[in-house]
Protein backbone atom coordinates (compact mmCIF):
# COMPACT_ATOMS: atom_id res chain seq x y z
CA UNK A 1 0.00 0.00 0.00
CA UNK A 2 1.00 3.49 -0.84
CA UNK A 3 0.94 6.14 2.30
CA UNK A 4 0.47 8.78 -0.70
CA UNK A 5 -2.80 6.94 -2.38
CA UNK A 6 -5.92 8.88 -2.30
CA UNK A 7 -4.22 12.25 -2.46
CA UNK A 8 -4.25 13.56 -5.06
CA UNK A 9 -8.55 12.63 -5.42
CA UNK A 10 -10.64 15.94 -5.27
CA UNK A 11 -13.17 16.35 -1.99
CA UNK A 12 -16.32 18.25 -2.67
CA UNK A 13 -14.91 21.87 -1.61
CA UNK A 14 -16.98 24.42 -0.65
CA UNK A 15 -16.65 28.21 -1.81
CA UNK A 16 -16.21 28.95 1.68
CA UNK A 17 -14.67 27.57 4.41
CA UNK A 18 -17.02 29.25 6.91
CA UNK A 19 -20.48 27.75 5.20
CA UNK A 20 -20.86 24.43 7.18
CA UNK A 21 -20.29 25.77 10.55
CA UNK A 22 -22.85 28.73 9.86
CA UNK A 23 -25.54 26.45 8.54
CA UNK A 24 -25.24 24.14 11.84
CA UNK A 25 -25.17 27.73 14.11
CA UNK A 26 -28.38 28.85 12.15
CA UNK A 27 -30.13 25.57 12.79
CA UNK A 28 -29.12 25.51 16.98
CA UNK A 29 -29.95 29.35 16.97
CA UNK A 30 -33.48 28.84 15.33
CA UNK A 31 -33.89 26.44 18.05
CA UNK A 32 -33.20 27.87 20.44
CA UNK A 33 -35.40 30.72 19.92
CA UNK A 34 -38.32 28.04 19.09
CA UNK A 35 -37.70 26.52 22.71
CA UNK A 36 -37.65 30.00 24.25
CA UNK A 37 -40.67 30.92 22.79
CA UNK A 38 -42.08 27.78 23.75
CA UNK A 39 -41.02 27.92 26.93
CA UNK A 40 -42.35 31.71 27.31
CA UNK A 41 -45.33 30.40 25.94
CA UNK A 42 -45.47 27.95 28.41
CA UNK A 43 -44.85 30.25 31.26
CA UNK A 44 -46.99 33.09 30.24
CA UNK A 45 -50.48 30.20 30.28
CA UNK A 46 -49.25 28.78 33.75
CA UNK A 47 -49.24 32.58 35.33
CA UNK A 48 -52.54 33.33 33.70
CA UNK A 49 -53.94 30.40 35.23
CA UNK A 50 -52.49 30.93 38.34
CA UNK A 51 -54.39 34.68 38.40
CA UNK A 52 -57.37 33.52 37.15
CA UNK A 53 -57.08 31.19 39.87
CA UNK A 54 -56.75 34.11 42.54
CA UNK A 55 -59.36 36.04 41.08
CA UNK A 56 -62.04 33.10 41.17
CA UNK A 57 -60.97 32.33 44.82
CA UNK A 58 -61.44 36.32 45.80
CA UNK A 59 -64.08 36.38 44.37
CA UNK A 60 -65.76 33.82 46.21
CA UNK A 61 -64.56 34.84 49.18
CA UNK A 62 -66.03 38.42 48.63
CA UNK A 63 -69.48 36.18 47.92
CA UNK A 64 -68.94 34.50 51.27
CA UNK A 65 -68.34 37.88 52.84
CA UNK A 66 -71.90 39.39 51.42
CA UNK A 67 -73.59 35.95 52.24
CA UNK A 68 -72.43 36.39 56.35
CA UNK A 69 -74.23 37.93 58.91
CA UNK A 70 -73.11 40.69 60.95
CA UNK A 71 -72.44 38.69 63.63
CA UNK A 72 -70.72 36.03 61.34
CA UNK A 73 -68.68 38.45 59.80
CA UNK A 74 -67.40 40.09 63.34
CA UNK A 75 -66.60 36.62 64.69
CA UNK A 76 -64.49 36.08 61.38
CA UNK A 77 -62.67 39.73 62.51
CA UNK A 78 -62.25 38.31 65.87
CA UNK A 79 -60.50 34.97 64.44
CA UNK A 80 -58.38 36.68 62.12
CA UNK A 81 -56.93 39.03 65.00
CA UNK A 82 -56.33 36.34 67.38
CA UNK A 83 -54.91 34.36 64.48
CA UNK A 84 -52.95 38.02 63.86
CA UNK A 85 -52.05 37.97 67.38
CA UNK A 86 -50.60 34.51 68.37
CA UNK A 87 -48.42 34.71 65.09
CA UNK A 88 -47.14 38.38 66.40
CA UNK A 89 -46.47 36.79 69.33
CA UNK A 90 -44.58 33.90 67.98
CA UNK A 91 -42.31 36.43 66.04
CA UNK A 92 -42.12 38.46 69.09
CA UNK A 93 -40.56 35.32 71.25
CA UNK A 94 -37.99 33.99 68.28
CA UNK A 95 -37.22 38.17 67.77
CA UNK A 96 -35.65 37.83 71.42
CA UNK A 97 -34.80 34.67 71.75
CA UNK A 98 -37.55 32.76 73.55
CA UNK A 99 -38.47 29.75 72.49
CA UNK A 100 -41.75 28.02 72.94
CA UNK A 101 -40.16 24.90 74.42
CA UNK A 102 -39.10 27.03 77.25
CA UNK A 103 -42.26 27.05 78.94
CA UNK A 104 -42.91 23.34 79.19
CA UNK A 105 -42.19 21.75 82.41
CA UNK A 106 -39.72 19.03 82.47
CA UNK A 107 -38.45 16.03 84.92
CA UNK A 108 -40.16 15.69 88.50
CA UNK A 109 -42.52 18.70 88.22
CA UNK A 110 -43.54 16.80 84.46
CA UNK A 111 -44.39 13.84 86.10
CA UNK A 112 -48.10 12.81 86.79
CA UNK A 113 -47.55 9.04 87.93
CA UNK A 114 -50.40 6.43 87.62
CA UNK A 115 -48.72 3.34 87.28
CA UNK A 116 -46.80 1.34 89.10
CA UNK A 117 -43.93 1.87 86.57
CA UNK A 118 -44.82 5.63 86.97
CA UNK A 119 -43.88 5.56 90.58
CA UNK A 120 -40.71 3.59 90.11
CA UNK A 121 -39.69 6.44 88.11
CA UNK A 122 -40.82 8.89 90.15
CA UNK A 123 -39.09 7.42 92.95
CA UNK A 124 -36.04 7.66 91.30
CA UNK A 125 -36.06 10.67 90.37
CA UNK A 126 -36.72 11.89 93.48
CA UNK A 127 -34.34 9.75 95.24
CA UNK A 128 -32.10 11.79 92.68
CA UNK A 129 -32.81 15.21 93.92
CA UNK A 130 -32.87 14.42 97.55
CA UNK A 131 -29.77 13.14 98.01
CA UNK A 132 -27.87 15.28 96.25
CA UNK A 133 -27.98 17.30 100.06
CA UNK A 134 -27.12 14.22 102.32
CA UNK A 135 -23.97 16.15 103.06
CA UNK A 136 -26.20 18.76 104.51
CA UNK A 137 -26.24 19.19 108.74
CA UNK A 138 -29.69 19.27 108.01
CA UNK A 139 -30.17 16.05 105.84
CA UNK A 140 -31.35 13.90 108.72
CA UNK A 141 -34.20 16.58 110.17
CA UNK A 142 -35.19 17.34 106.32
CA UNK A 143 -36.32 13.85 106.01
CA UNK A 144 -38.07 13.36 109.57
CA UNK A 145 -39.95 16.19 108.79
CA UNK A 146 -40.39 15.14 105.41
CA UNK A 147 -41.66 11.47 106.28
CA UNK A 148 -43.62 12.45 109.12
CA UNK A 149 -45.65 15.17 106.55
CA UNK A 150 -46.29 12.65 103.86
CA UNK A 151 -47.07 9.33 106.32
CA UNK A 152 -49.82 11.74 107.93
CA UNK A 153 -52.35 11.02 105.03
CA UNK A 154 -51.36 6.93 105.03
CA UNK A 155 -54.10 4.40 105.98
CA UNK A 156 -52.67 2.50 109.54
CA UNK A 157 -51.76 -0.72 107.45
CA UNK A 158 -49.83 1.49 104.73
CA UNK A 159 -48.16 3.47 108.09
CA UNK A 160 -46.89 -0.24 109.40
CA UNK A 161 -45.59 -1.52 106.17
CA UNK A 162 -43.42 2.13 106.26
CA UNK A 163 -42.18 2.03 109.83
CA UNK A 164 -41.40 -1.63 109.24
CA UNK A 165 -39.60 -1.13 106.36
CA UNK A 166 -37.48 1.45 108.37
CA UNK A 167 -37.11 -0.57 111.49
CA UNK A 168 -35.23 -3.16 109.17
CA UNK A 169 -33.36 -0.82 107.62
CA UNK A 170 -31.97 0.54 111.49
CA UNK A 171 -31.74 -3.14 112.50
CA UNK A 172 -29.56 -3.85 109.18
CA UNK A 173 -27.17 -0.55 110.24
CA UNK A 174 -26.45 -1.26 113.59
CA UNK A 175 -25.19 -4.61 112.58
CA UNK A 176 -23.08 -3.07 109.76
CA UNK A 177 -21.80 -1.03 112.86
CA UNK A 178 -21.23 -3.37 115.89
CA UNK A 179 -19.21 -5.35 112.92
CA UNK A 180 -17.07 -2.65 112.15
CA UNK A 181 -16.40 -1.62 115.32
CA UNK A 182 -15.24 -4.94 116.74
CA UNK A 183 -12.63 -5.32 113.64
CA UNK A 184 -11.19 -2.15 114.30
CA UNK A 185 -11.81 -0.99 110.96
CA UNK A 186 -13.84 1.32 109.17
CA UNK A 187 -15.96 -0.18 106.59
CA UNK A 188 -17.95 1.30 104.35
CA UNK A 189 -21.34 1.75 104.94
CA UNK A 190 -23.54 -0.20 101.89
CA UNK A 191 -26.75 1.72 100.44
CA UNK A 192 -29.93 0.38 101.50
CA UNK A 193 -32.87 0.72 99.59
CA UNK A 194 -35.93 1.60 101.13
Amino acid sequence: MDKWEGEDEEEDVKDNWDDEEEDQEKKVDMKKTEKKVSDKKKLMEKIKEKENRLKKKQQELVENEEELTQEEQLAEKLRVQKLQEAADLELAKDAFGVSSTSNCVTGIDAMCPSSKEDFTEFEKLLKEKITQFEKSVHYSSFLDSLFRELCISLEVEDLKKVSNSLTVLLSEKQKQEKKCSCTFSCCPVPSWKI
